[in-house]
């Protein structure tokens, strides 16, 4: 009881420290990551935070598998360093009960990737996505700027406005339309902005100008005077939109019984089966000797880490592909890696030398025979 208590204390204050590692290295490059975006014009600058605060929560689900693998190694790796385990092995405590104290903190950390894996994650990433749409959706009109001229539709819109007193009214106010078999002009001292929260439709509507409509270089063209006229910027609604399969809940790819939705659960599933995978070989992985050090290891498990990845995308675009079956799909790669557990798992017990010693004694000579072959 105590030694496991000590074993889960290490392993979770070695997790706290790695977790702030990679935690703020991802940070860094979601924010930079972030803010191209917003210099790009693809988000609203007054999203920049809650767009950080999303983006982490779904990178949470990638780095808590790599960290919990870390800290099992590296909390192990120093029992090893420090001679400890040897005096857990005098006192009757081996691999098997290594492995039952972790086995106690996989099964906290399971419900955690869970929830970040199944719910959370496709949660902020529908945020994410129906933030960026509802910002192309009105940039239309957020975007313009006064004494420029402001450009839409490829260039088929051009609007100027003098002034903008407020956010929503503009002054000296010039749009010229193309219709492509004809050209329009709308002038007017005076317009606002509306939007129609019900079909989600935005206008500027001009006060007392006047509309030309014709084709440059001829004499066909017509004037009209308006009191009020308004003109249609965006007409979709904000939420009408395809979600993108990160977006998408688990049940509802559940329900849609399509290949896309197929893949997305199993990478979901993936990254539950991956964490509990790599704590596991986490275990034999950190045995080591005095002399090869804590930190012998990283880059093995690192370049392990990248191969477990890898290989799961290979198996997901293969799915899409038609090269594998989707009742296959990416769960040869968690077989793979149950196999590579069980034969480091057995090569730290002592169970592959013990059927080699049995092989050589099978072999081995009688005394009778020994005697024999040396008197002859």
């Amino acid at each position: 009881m105590i030694v496991r208590d000590y074993v889960i204390k290490e392993v979770l204050r070695t997790f706290v420290g790695v977790f702030s590692v990679l935690f703020l290295i991802i940070l860094s490059t979601q924010l930079l990551r972030a803010l191209s975006a917003v210099a790009e014009g693809k988000i609203a600058l007054d999203f920049l935070f809650p767009l950080m605060f999303l983006k982490n929560i779904e990178s949470l689900t990638l780095i808590i598998p790599l960290t919990l693998f870390l800290a099992i190694l590296l909390a192990l790796s120093r029992l090893y360093k420090d001679s400890e385990m040897i005096a857990f092995s005098a006192c009757g405590i081996g691999p098997v009960a290594l492995l039952k104290s972790i086995l106690i903190i996989l099964f906290c950390f399971v419900f955690v990737e869970v929830g970040l894996a199944m719910v959370l994650g496709p949660w902020a990433s529908y945020k994410m996505q129906y933030a960026e749409e509802t910002f192309q959706s009105e940039a239309e009109l957020e975007l313009i700027t006064a004494g420029q001229f402001n450009l839409a539709n490829n260039g088929k819109r051009v609007l100027y406005t003098e002034e903008m007193p407020a956010a929503t009214q503009l002054k000296k106010v010039f749009l010229h339309i193309d219709n492509d078999d004809s050209q329009s002009v709308i002038f007017s001292e005076d317009a606002k902005m509306i939007t129609d929260h019900r079909q989600g439709a935005r206008y500027i509507v001009f006060q007392k100008g006047n509309r030309y409509d014709g084709v440059p270089g001829t004499l066909d063209y017509r004037y009209i005077k308006f009191k009020d006229y308004g003109v249609l910027l965006e007409g979709k609604k904000n939420t009408d939109f395809t979600l993108d399969k990160e977006s998408r809940t688990t049940l509802d790819l559940y329900n849609s019984s399509t290949l896309i939705g197929t893949v997305e659960i199993q990478w979901r599933i993936s990254q539950i089966l991956m964490m509990i995978l790599l704590a596991l070989i986490a275990v034999p992985l950190s045995k080591t000797s005095p002399r090869q050090g804590r930190y012998g290891k990283i880059f093995l498990a690192i370049m392990l880490y990248i191969a477990y990845s890898n290989l799961l995308v290979v198996a997901m675009n293969w799915i899409r592909k038609g090269v594998v079956d989707p009742s296959i799909g990416m769960w040869w790669v968690h077989l793979l890696f149950l196999l590579l557990f069980i034969v480091l798992f057995a090569h730290q017990m002592g169970w592959l030398h013990l059927s080699r010693r049995g092989k050589y004694s099978k072999n081995s000579l009688k005394p009778s025979e020994f005697d024999e072959l040396v008197n002859n």
